[in-house]
């Protein structure tokens, strides 16, 4: 059990801070990159407006950077596990407020296709 919610959470964090691509490289990147690269994602399949854009911006940077954090001090543990589901259910709640209900649907949908890609990457390794 604690396997399992440790890899969710992890798998998680990899999904929220960017796109599977750093992954292939073996190096996670920086966190402005991760929140620039998802941001960018997020522009094209979520069709963002111009005033959309700089907010979840904000909100991807914010959350990156959190995530982060708990990669480099927080070891793998079940609070470390906690910390990043907590920190996932802000960043919907903040980005929620940002985007309209079709978007955020666009967004879940986004979510669950970059979970997969990412399962399947890790199958292939």
């Amino acid at each position: 059990m604690k396997t399992k919610l440790l890899k969710t959470a992890l798998f998680l964090i990899i999904l929220m801070s960017g796109t599977a691509s750093f992954a292939q490289r073996g190096n996670l990147g920086t966190p402005e990159e991760r929140a620039a690269s998802l941001t960018t994602k997020m522009k094209e399949k979520l069709n963002l407006t111009a005033d959309q854009e700089v907010p979840v911006a904000e909100i991807n940077l914010k959350y990156a950077r959190q995530n982060q954090s708990l990669l480099e001090t927080g070891g793998r543990n079940m609070r470390t596990a906690r910390q990043v589901q907590n920190s996932l259910k802000e960043k919907d709640r903040e980005l929620k407020n940002v985007l309209n209900a079709d978007q955020y649907k666009q967004y879940q949908v986004l979510k669950e296709e970059m979970k997969a890609e990412l399962k399947q990457r890790r199958r292939q390794k």
